[in-house]
C-alpha cells in the first residue's frame, strides 16, 4: 500500500515539474520538417511547422503577398498558410534561401482571441549546397572563350573590308576618268549587237507571219529603231517626227563627212528623217503594207546598223598627254564621244 502511494506521488511530481518546465501554448508539439527533405541554395522549399492548440484560436489565414510577408536576408518568404487539421495545426512557409547552412526565420507573429498576440520564434531550415566548404570563395575570372587569335581575324578583317572599300572607291574615280572612253564605246558595240540580233529575229518571224501582218512588224520595228536611237545617243527619239531627226548631231564617230556626200551617208540626221518620212507615210497613207515594204525597211534599218559597227570599229582612241608647264590635258585626234543634248522641242520642223 506505501509502495502504491510513493509510485503515484512520483508520477505527480513528474507530471508537475514538467508543466512547470514546458508550459503549453507557444511551441510546436513536433519540429518543423522540409518539403522535400534536402534544397539546395536557389530552389523552392516548403517548412512544414507543427504547432500546440494555442493556435487553435486563430482563424486559419494566407499572406501571400508582400505588404503582410516579412523579410529576411538569406531568403524570401513567398507564402504563409495557418491551416487546422483534425486536433492539430501547422504552418506552412513557401521559401527560396540564398545561402547555404543553417537559417533562421523572422519571428512570426500572429493575432489571436487573447489579450497577447502570439509570437512564433526559433523556426529553422537546413539548405545545403552542391559546394564543397573550400569552394565556398570565388574563384578568378575564367578566361575568354573565344579561340585564340579570333581578335587578330576580327580585327584583320575589318582592315581587309575597309582596304577593299577605299580601293574599290578609288579604282571607281580613277576608272571612271581613264577609262570612260573604253566603257562607252564597249557600252555603244554592246547596243549594236543586240540590235542585229533583234533585226533577224524579226524578220524571221515576219516571214512565218506572212504580208498579213507587215504593218505591224513596221510598227514594232520603228518603236525598237528609235528605242535604240535613244539609249546609243542619249538623246530621247522615241517621240520625235521626221523633221525633228534634223536637229540631231551627226552619228558619225569618225572623221567629217563632206557636204556632198551627206545626202548619201547613212550615220547622218538626213538618212535618219527620209527614213522615218518614208515609214510614216508607209503607216498612215491608208494603204495596205506589203510584205516587200517591210523587207526593205528592214534592209535599210541593218544597213545603218552594219554602217555604224563599222565606224565605231574603225574609231581610233583619244590620247591626251598633260603639259607640265601649264598642268592641263591636251587631246589628240579627230575622236569625240556621241554629244549628249536634250530633246528637240515640240515646236520643231515637222513632216
Amino acid at each position: 500500500m506505501f509502495a502504491e502511494l510513493l509510485f503515484s506521488g512520483l508520477l505527480l511530481t513528474g507530471f508537475l515539474f514538467t508543466v512547470l518546465l514546458f508550459p503549453p501554448g507557444l511551441h510546436a508539439q513536433n519540429p518543423p520538417y522540409l518539403l522535400p527533405q534536402t534544397i539546395y541554395v536557389g530552389d523552392s522549399g516548403r517548412l512544414v511547422v507543427p504547432l500546440s492548440q494555442a493556435f487553435r484560436s486563430i482563424e486559419p489565414f494566407v499572406w501571400d503577398t508582400p505588404e503582410k510577408l516579412p523579410e529576411s536576408s538569406d531568403m524570401v518568404i513567398r507564402r504563409i498558410e495557418l491551416e487546422h487539421r483534425g486536433t492539430g495545426s501547422r504552418l506552412l512557409i513557401d521559401f527560396i534561401p540564398y545561402a547555404p547552412g543553417t537559417l533562421s526565420f523572422p519571428p512570426l507573429e500572429f493575432l489571436s482571441s487573447e489579450p497577447e498576440p502570439l509570437v512564433l520564434t526559433d523556426i529553422t531550415a537546413q539548405v545545403a549546397s552542391i559546394l564543397t566548404p573550400s569552394q565556398m570563395a570565388l574563384s578568378e575570372p575564367a578566361s575568354p572563350l573565344a579561340v585564340p587569335g579570333t581578335s587578330l581575324l576580327v580585327y584583320g578583317t575589318i582592315i581587309l573590308v575597309l582596304v577593299i572599300l577605299f580601293l574599290g572607291i578609288g579604282g571607281t574615280v580613277w576608272g571612271r576618268r581613264h577609262f570612260g572612253e573604253l566603257w562607252e564605246r564597249f557600252r555603244r558595240r554592246h547596243l549594236l549587237r543586240v540590235m542585229t540580233k533583234f533585226l533577224r529575229r524579226l524578220k524571221q518571224e515576219a516571214v512565218l507571219a506572212g504580208s498579213a501582218k507587215a504593218g505591224y512588224y513596221l510598227t514594232l520595228l520603228s518603236l525598237e529603231f528609235r528605242e535604240f536611237l535613244s539609249v546609243f545617243t542619249g538623246i530621247n527619239c522615241r517621240s520625235l517626227t521626221a523633221g525633228e531627226f534634223l536637229d540631231l548631231p551627226q552619228l558619225y564617230t569618225g572623221h567629217d563627212i563632206p557636204a556632198d556626200k551627206a545626202e548619201e551617208s547613212q550615220l547622218t540626221p538626213v538618212f535618219l528623217c527620209r527614213l522615218f518620212r518614208n515609214w510614216d507615210t508607209l503607216r498612215f497613207s491608208g494603204r495596205g503594207i506589203e510584205m516587200k515594204d517591210f523587207v526593205q525597211a528592214l534592209n535599210e534599218t541593218g544597213s545603218f546598223i552594219s554602217a555604224l559597227d563599222k565606224a565605231e570599229k574603225e574609231q581610233p582612241f583619244t590620247k591626251t598627254v598633260r603639259d607640265p608647264a601649264e598642268g592641263i590635258d591636251m587631246t589628240a585626234g579627230a575622236y569625240a564621244p556621241i554629244e549628249v543634248r536634250p530633246s528637240v522641242d515640240s515646236g520643231g520642223e515637222r513632216s
